[in-house]
């Protein structure tokens, strides 16, 4: 009987976020566009438009949008898809007081932009 080889642990890539241009569409949906910098993100946030963070993990994809809103507006607060939005909204991050507009969404497992 030979020896049993003993797996290899194979190292997974950082989930990395991507960051895109956005705008609200029916029932709460948002829909992405073009793909952006963080700092191009920052610049769009800070003139009241929505951005939104897509990617298949929720912890960087909060952490991505925090960072974006706070650096662009400073004091924020986060808030969960509001029902009233409809069925589909996103969570996300947006200044608190307000102005600016707009909204730093951010994707979930189970929600996510068109």
């Amino acid at each position: 009987m030979g020896k049993k080889k003993t797996p290899i642990a194979q190292a997974t890539p950082a989930a990395v976020s991507q960051i895109h241009e956005a705008v609200l569409g029916l029932n709460g949906a948002v829909r992405k566009g073009k793909a952006i910098s963080q700092l191009q993100a920052e610049a769009r946030r800070k003139a009241g438009h929505d951005i939104v963070v897509c990617g298949g993990e929720l912890k960087e994809n909060r952490r991505t949008a925090f960072l974006i809103e706070t650096n662009a507006n400073g004091v924020v607060k986060r808030c969960p898809p509001h029902p009233n939005a409809g069925p589909q909204s996103l969570p996300h991050f947006q200044p608190d007081p307000r102005p600016p507009e707009g909204h730093t969404f951010y994707e979930t497992p189970n929600r996510k932009a068109l």
